[in-house]
């Protein structure tokens, strides 16, 4: 059962339910697993073995008068440590190799699983808190393999064993023992359950923490601009508080149990020195027994106090593991299907909307009954206003959505029975906004085709005709590229973006113009780039400019989610429709502006 956080989908599996997919990602470590718990098994009884030795000693050799039996403790109590040094080594290195492997692929699967998910998943979601999951989360679990598991597995069996060997060694003594696990045990129960609820609090915090940042850092020149400087550092003020608070919540409730647990473990020496040595109620026990319930009862609580000293790594690492678990159980709302048709080749680039409808949540519909058919090479242009569903249209052509009602097409096929690499290899999209990697302009360019070569790359940009533009750069096709392309211009980013696509050579393209911003040169460059790459394929423009809609064979007005009107520009021009009122406008606001 996955746990819907606020703020968007921050989800969680249950704490019940942590344990079955932790089995599955340690199955395959499941040979240095298996050499773990027999080196900790060793190192426990090892262990074990050494107050068992200090009662013979002090019983046979001190009180006896047996020399013999001090020397062979003292042999015993060496070989002893020697095992311990190896097998410690041993566990020790075996452990942090086996935290380290899991985190890696820990982190590879959640890498892998974003990039699975569907786009409805990230307009939910806020982009830091997916980084935190990444980060912040990953961290957490490393702090917990590297310095904490060890000792909680140690401290179990060391736990578990004294517990054994003290009812061997008198079992009187071990019961009259027992009267200090109640209030251990209620005080481990109710640390656990606060402990728990504010560990989980300090993860939101600091996922809200990151999302600040991020969120600040990526508009920093929006904050400059309306120097909202002091306005964002009181808001990070407040969020940071939460953050400081929600931790300080963890250190008092550390600070009220450990001290307790050391009360506790000062109680338990004092009940055997006063039952053992004593002999009250009849319990006869030698001085060396008494002297190894000691150690042994320092073997019960030693555990307990280094189990409450990283009790805080345990959980923050747990509520860490359960929120990226929660993110790895999350289903694509678009998903591949298990045996895909493979279309026929070459692709025509034939699109057909059968009825389709389909609205971002099940109240609210942004496309009701559309029905289209673009032939194979076709230029169409999507033309409406804001929010008409434009935009909506074309992410169902790329099936970054699956429409409520009806089927989209390509070459008389569903998208649904597509795999996802024939589909992306035949339908490409150019964004609005060119993004880019960080990197060089040569890698941007070939990452919708890296098997493509130098030549292949050149060639294509001189046949858009923007090769001169890019040479021209300071470093030409190495150029470095920044976060989204930030030192580069926006005609220079969609020039980048459009050759990227080019490269690629689909069947279908669609094209969200972005030439609005530009200055006239570079939008010149950029719309003969557009005309270029659109030649001899079928391609949907999305216009915010009724310019591009005058060149273009077909026109689509959108309006309200629906096909209003359809039809080449003069056509539509001398209708007297609702792409007439558009285009009067424009012709009106354009030259208002000249």
């Amino acid at each position: 059962m996955i746990d819907q956080r606020r703020n968007g989908a921050d989800p969680e599996v249950q704490s019940t339910e942590v344990i079955r997919p932790l089995m599955r990602l340690l199955r395959p470590l499941w040979v240095v697993i298996t050499v773990c718990i027999v080196t900790i098994c060793i190192f426990a009884m090892a262990n074990l073995a050494r107050p068992i030795v200090i009662q013979r000693a002090i019983d046979d050799g001190i009180i006896g008068q047996d020399g013999s039996a001090i020397v062979w403790a003292s042999v015993w109590f060496f070989a002893l440590g020697i095992v311990i040094y190896i097998v410690q080594a041993i566990s020790t290195y075996s452990v942090t190799w086996v935290g380290q492997q899991f985190l890696r692929d820990l982190r590879m699967r959640l890498f892998t699983h974003y990039q699975k998910l569907s786009l409805s998943f990230f307009d939910k979601e806020n982009s830091g808190r997916l980084v935190s999951r990444m980060t912040a989360d990953m961290n957490a679990m490393s702090d917990v393999l590297n310095n904490g598991f060890l000792m909680v597995v140690q401290s179990v069996f060391l736990l578990v064993g004294t517990i054994i060997v003290l009812f061997f060694l008198s079992w009187q003594l071990s019961l009259i023992s027992l009267v200090i696990l109640p209030p251990l045990i209620v005080a481990t129960i109710i640390f656990r359950n606060y402990s728990e609820r504010a560990y989980d609090a300090v993860r939101d915090r600091i996922a809200d923490v990151m999302i600040h940042m991020q969120e600040n850092f990526a508009g920093m020149r929006v904050v400059q601009a309306f120097a909202r400087e002091r306005h964002n550092t009181e808001h990070f003020d407040r969020i940071n508080e939460l953050n400081y608070e929600a931790n300080l919540r963890t250190v008092r409730i550390s600070s009220m149990y450990i001290p307790f647990i050391e009360w506790l473990g000062t109680a338990g020496v004092a009940i055997i020195l006063y039952f053992g040595a004593g002999g009250v109620f009849g319990v006869e026990v030698s001085v060396g027994t008494i002297a190894a319930f000691i150690f042994y009862l320092n073997f019960i609580f030693q555990p307990i106090q280094q189990l409450s000293q990283v009790y805080d790594l345990l959980l923050g690492g747990f509520a860490a593991l359960k929120k990226v678990l929660g993110l790895l159980e999350i289903e694509p709302d678009v998903k591949e299907p298990v045996t895909p048709v493979v279309p026929k080749q070459p692709v025509q680039g034939q699109i057909d909307l059968d009825e389709v409808s389909f609205g971002y949540s099940k109240d609210v519909r942004v496309l009701d009954d559309i029905n289209v058919h673009i032939n194979p090479g076709q230029r169409i242009v999507l033309v409406g206003p804001t929010g008409a569903g434009k935009s909506t249209l074309a992410k169902l052509m790329m099936r970054f959505y699956d429409p409520g009602l009806g089927s989209v097409m390509l070459d008389g096929l569903d998208l649904r029975q597509l795999s996802f690499k024939d589909l992306r290899r035949s339908v490409i999209m150019v964004p609005q906004e060119g993004f880019l990697f960080s990197g060089t302009i040569r890698e941007n360019i070939m990452f919708g085709r890296p098997d493509a070569t130098e030549d292949d790359m050149i060639d294509a940009c001189r046949a858009l005709g923007v090769h001169d533009v890019i040479a021209a750069l300071p470093e030409g096709y190495e150029t470095p590229v920044s976060y989204r392309g930030s030192r580069l211009s926006a005609g220079e980013k969609q020039v980048v973006s459009i050759s990227r696509a080019f490269l690629a050579n689909p069947p279908v393209l669609i094209l969200d113009e972005a030439t609005s911003s530009m200055d006239p040169g570079t939008e010149a460059v950029v719309e003969a780039a557009i005309r270029k790459v659109t030649e001899g394929r079928t391609s949907i423009v999305i216009a915010h400019r009724l310019s591009t809609a005058e060149h273009a064979q077909r026109i689509l007005v959108v309006n309200d989610g629906r096909i209003v009107e359809d039809g080449p520009h003069d056509a539509l021009v001398h209708a007297g429709g609702y792409y007439t009122s558009l285009y009067d406008r424009w012709i009106e606001h354009d030259s208002a502006a000249g």
